[in-house]
């Protein structure tokens, strides 16, 4: 379980990330947001999602601050 939240693990950040971008612009950065293992689609914009999900980190996982870059974007 610790393993699974370390920081050195960037998958639960990562699908976080895709799954509030899916909710807000209708698709994910990966198109298929249950499956990121080997046979899901790879991200529509790779760097684009590293930098969400280190976002997420970064400010203590607060869904608040990535909900407010996603929707003070200009993608949005």
């Amino acid at each position: 379980a610790e393993w699974i939240v370390a920081r050195e693990n960037p998958l639960p950040a990562r699908v976080i990330a895709n799954r509030l971008w899916h909710y807000h612009f209708g698709t994910g950065l990966v198109a298929t947001p249950s499956d990121f293992g080997r046979n899901g689609a790879r991200p529509s914009h790779p760097e684009l999602l590293d930098w969400l999900a280190c976002e997420l980190l970064d400010h203590g996982g607060s869904l608040k601050h990535l909900h407010r870059l996603m929707l003070t974007s200009a993608a949005y």
